[in-house]
């Protein structure tokens, strides 16, 4: 059971990094990318483990950065810290799927937001609310969407399967 979990997250590991890096910038629609890589990370953190989360955050957020990235290392932190904040919020087991997607439409959000306050800071303009409101929300919103559907695909792995608490 352990080698579908890691066949099924490898797999989806390649198919997020290939979305993020090559097919989605150059087809979208109305320039809405949703990020890809962030949505299986977590999925798979609501699913498995925070630790499964954090790896896939960091190689994923590390490679993303290597092939289409300027600042190296934002994005892997980025995630990272959306993988704490997402283990923080109050979930079970039995929480409703709509609620699963605010928490990751929100996290999302953050991470637009802060990428937006980063890019400000370092001296790009740009006029802040209409680019959250038109840019980061949609976005946002694919996000978490892309999250549900790794949530519904990662939750046949774990049948049959006791938890050691």
């Amino acid at each position: 059971m352990a080698l579908k979990r890691y066949v099924a997250l490898i797999s989806s590991f390649v198919i997020a990094l290939f979305l993020d890096t090559a097919v989605l910038p150059k087809w979208n629609l109305f320039g809405m990318v949703p990020f890809v890589m962030l949505a299986l990370m977590l999925g798979a953190e609501q699913v498995f483990s925070l630790q499964t989360a954090i790896l896939i955050g960091a190689f994923g957020g590390l490679f993303e950065d290597l092939l289409c990235e300027n600042m190296i290392g934002l994005t892997p932190a980025l995630c990272l810290l959306a993988a704490v904040a997402y283990e923080k919020l109050p979930k079970s087991s039995d929480t409703k799927p709509p609620i699963l997607g605010l928490y990751c439409l929100l996290l999302a959000l953050a991470v637009e937001v802060f990428r937006a306050l980063i890019a400000w800071i370092i001296g790009m303009r740009f006029p802040f609310s209409n680019m959250i409101l038109y840019g980061a929300f949609p976005r946002a919103m694919l996000t978490g969407l892309w999250a549900l559907l790794y949530m519904t695909i990662f939750k046949p792995l774990l049948k049959r399967q006791v938890d050691a608490t």
